[in-house]
């Protein structure tokens, strides 16, 4: 050679640039994750719509009983010279839980949608609940304040529920010896009820945020005193949306809870241990028609003594058992995952692109790069779209075969070969099936993700051994007509 020559052709230098082209076009899938959090919270406002009319996502307490207490305490001796102070009056609820109660809750579900439309599906339900608690009171108010008169001449029974506005028709109580009372609302209690057991509590971390419980009061003086022992029965029928709770309101609690929705989540502060074969807490039914579960919760697991004050009332309802009505099928949550690996297909559908371009003699420019990538991106749109109306199955099928028809078709279109197209179009159509794969793997997705990418860069390792990626080769023949050509490539 006369002095140094940039190469003619560097396939180095083309890998990099393939590769930050492959990291720019990763760019778009941001606009997707913003598009699907928009369609996320369009669907989380038809929840809230649909709620204000089937109810929210309820929770149910069974029968509490509490009775308004009353201590005067005596104000310290005055200073000398100073008039003396009038006693201290403190009044509150003192409640006793039930030594035992069962909760029975059978579950007819329904999808509706706002306006009548197919999108923002909304799981609805109507529960038909049983409640059944043993009451004995015989010992004495042990964890009232000291010093407290507890006035059980106004006792009441208090049933609690989320969402009132779900309620399909009367609610009553039967109590042993009385006979069947009709629960009113809370406020029927006077002042005191709204003072010491109205509000919110904080849902547990498993399902979080935060539910106001209401309740339904059963005044029943004349039969709850100390030392009676009797029994409370309440059968109520109501509606609600997405999910169903019910709290462990006696000193030892049975919950069973049946129904037609054959895939379910078990969340809230007792979810049920998932069984062999389950992923996660998303449990499947027991049968294709439905699910049918129960829970035994014993006193020390739900953390709340046998009696105390009402304002402890906001920690029994954070321990509840939940069901909730899962859609396996939901685009959002599916599409997302899938864009969590839009780096790694893009540079392994690039890295196909650059290994039929390595053993061409013909080249593909940036800018064709650049039509595939956005091929792909526009890839997760359709998914999104598509499975908003026909669920992701076949919105992936329909959304992934128009795109590896339409680059696998531009491979063979560059490259002036039918049979390197057909070709692309097999690798490009093993590569969706395994985006698919790592959709419904859920645990293992990371495992078969990582896998899938040491392979990808395995076989480009292997399939690019003996390119001369500086290009010197042509340079050399070039300036040295004697010197014998490179070897061929194996890629």
């Amino acid at each position: 050679m006369n002095g140094a020559r940039l190469p003619s052709r560097s396939l180095g230098l083309k890998f990099l640039l393939v590769c930050a082209l492959a990291v720019l076009m990763s760019l778009p899938a941001f606009a997707v994750f913003a598009i699907i959090y928009e369609r996320t919270s369009r669907a989380q406002t038809v929840i809230q719509e649909v709620g204000q009319t089937y109810g929210g996502e309820q929770t149910f307490i069974g029968p509490v009983v509490v009775a308004p207490y009353r201590v005067v305490r005596a104000a310290p001796p005055p200073p000398p010279g100073t008039p003396a102070q009038p006693p201290t009056v403190e009044t509150g609820l003192y409640m006793v839980f039930a030594d035992t109660g069962q909760a029975n809750a059978v579950v007819d579900t329904d999808v509706r949608s706002r306006g009548g439309g197919d999108l923002f599906k909304v799981r609805t339900y109507t529960a038909d609940l049983d409640f059944r608690a043993h009451f004995d009171l015989t010992g004495e108010p042990s964890e009232a304040p000291e010093g407290a008169t507890v006035d059980w001449s106004r006792a009441a029974i208090l049933i609690g529920v989320a969402d009132p506005r779900g309620a399909q028709g009367r609610a009553e109580i039967e109590i042993t010896g009385r006979g069947t009372i009709q629960l009113a609302p809370g406020s029927a209690y006077g002042q005191i009820m709204g003072n010491y057991v109205m509000g919110s509590y904080a849902g547990g971390p498993t399902y979080g945020g935060g539910r106001s419980i209401q309740w339904l009061v059963a005044e029943a003086g004349d039969l709850v005193r100390p030392g009676a022992i009797f029994d409370a029965t309440s059968r109520l029928r109501f509606t609600g949306v997405e999910s169903l709770g019910i709290a462990a309101f006696a000193q030892n609690t049975d919950i069973a809870i049946r129904g037609d929705w054959p895939d379910i989540g078990y969340v809230g502060a007792f979810p049920r241990p998932p069984e062999e074969g389950e992923q996660g807490s998303l449990a499947k039914a027991k049968n294709a028609n439905g699910f049918e579960e129960s829970w035994s919760i014993p006193l020390i697991a739900r953390n709340l003594s046998a009696a105390g004050l009402a304002t402890n009332l906001s920690n029994l309802a954070s321990a509840d058992v939940r069901v909730r009505f899962v859609d396996p099928s939901n685009p959002y949550q599916s599409v997302t995952r899938a864009l969590k690996y839009a780096l790694l297909f893009l540079g392994v559908v690039f890295l196909a692109y650059f290994l039929f371009e390595s053993t061409s003699e013909r080249r593909v420019h940036p800018a064709q790069y650049i039509l595939v990538g956005l091929a792909q991106i526009i890839f997760y749109l359709l998914l999104l779209a598509i499975a908003e109306r026909m669920g992701f199955d076949w919105a992936f099928l329909i959304a992934a075969g128009a795109t590896v028809t339409l680059i696998g078709a531009y491979l063979g279109a560059i490259f002036k070969s039918r049979q390197r197209g057909f070709v692309g179009m097999g690798c490009f159509a093993a590569l969706y099936a395994l985006i698919y794969l790592l959709m419904r793997l859920e645990d293992y997705a990371l495992l078969a993700g990582s896998v899938a990418a040491f392979l990808a860069i395995a076989a480009v390792m292997w399939f690019t051994r003996n390119l001369d990626w500086y290009g010197l080769a042509g340079e050399l023949r070039g300036s040295d007509p004697q010197r014998p050509s490179a070897p061929p490539s194996n890629a």
